[in-house]
């Protein structure tokens, strides 16, 4: 028999193993190999599920959801849906597929959760299900005090929100123990007021990471009280467009502190936080800075040897 039409049996372990590399490289891979078989399916399904966007477009038109043309095409297709179906709330998928796993199957795998442009329902629903998750990222939601409760997640780790999230929300004191990274997307404005833009700090005693991304310019000085209070503080990242403020960092190294990273932001977009992480850029960064500062204590170590 050729050996193109032998049968291959493979050891389960080493069969998951193989379908399970496959799933982590593309997601419509992971897809479509969910279809295989069923026991196939719950090989896959956890790797799936582990990063969930559930999100709602706005519902003015917006450019940041109509850069392609397929984006377009879509948007049309959901407006004459709407229009069929006026007066049906729309379920999104994710929600409808909630009564459809055990209650523990989102808790366990679901590790990663963007929401957006959700309703207080939706949110409850889909925040108390994803109970054991380690990042959260929030764009353009409400925060009622309903929602205390589904956002006391003992597990999180790293919080992503814009303007929309309410750091002053009663009940939330304790929420943010765990909090290790903070990244902010401000409202676009002339200057940074640490007051009004960043939360109580005092409330993140585990941060080690913070970030903004926005247009504003803040004097080196300026960081200086938020270094002061975060003393675990690693990276402070601020990722914007004005380009002065890079330029006074390096025309200023000697003054600034070596924890603080301007970069321009990965892509002009409302969804470049979703898709692209820019900490271990950042992290190399202040690497090198560390590396450069300690070759450059022991080459004048040297010298003062010699000098002697």
């Amino acid at each position: 028999m050729p050996i193109s039409r032998r049968k291959l049996d493979l050891p389960a372990e080493l069969e998951r193993e193989v379908f399970e590399m496959a799933a982590k490289v593309d997601i419509g891979t992971a897809l479509r190999l969910a279809l295989v078989a069923r026991r196939v399916q719950t090989w896959i399904e956890p790797i799936i599920y582990a990063r969930v966007v559930v999100a709602r477009p706005p519902d003015a038109d917006d450019a940041h959801w109509q850069r392609s043309l397929g984006a377009v095409f879509a948007a049309r297709r959901r407006a004459k849906a709407k229009t069929a179906n006026a007066g049906k709330p729309r379920v999104l998928r994710f929600i409808r597929t909630v009564p459809l796993r055990p209650a523990s199957f989102f808790a366990r795998h679901v590790k990663v959760l963007h929401v957006g442009n959700l309703t207080e329902p939706e949110l409850i629903t889909v925040l108390s299900t994803c109970t054991g998750i380690s990042e959260l990222g929030w764009w353009s939601c409400n925060p009622t005090a309903a929602l205390v409760p589904a956002l006391n997640l003992t597990s999180l780790r790293r919080l992503s929100v814009d303007q929309t999230y309410d750091f002053n929300l009663p009940g939330m004191n304790n929420h943010w123990t765990t909090i290790t990274h903070l990244d902010i997307t401000a409202p676009a404005v002339r200057t940074l007021s640490h007051q009004h833009e960043l939360p109580p700090l005092a409330r993140f005693p585990a941060l080690t990471h913070l970030s903004f991304m926005c247009d504003f310019y803040s004097p080196l000085d300026a960081w200086g009280s938020i270094l002061k209070a975060c003393p675990r503080l690693k990276i402070l990242l601020h990722l914007s467009t004005y380009m002065h403020q890079c330029v006074e960092l390096l025309s200023n190294q000697e003054r600034s502190d070596p924890r603080i990273v301007v970069m321009p932001p990965p892509v002009s977009s409302r969804t470049a936080s979703w898709v692209h992480d820019v900490w271990p850029v950042a992290e190399e960064i202040v690497r090198e800075r560390g590396v450069i500062t300690a070759a450059e204590k022991k080459a004048a170590s040297i010298v003062d040897v010699l000098d002697v």
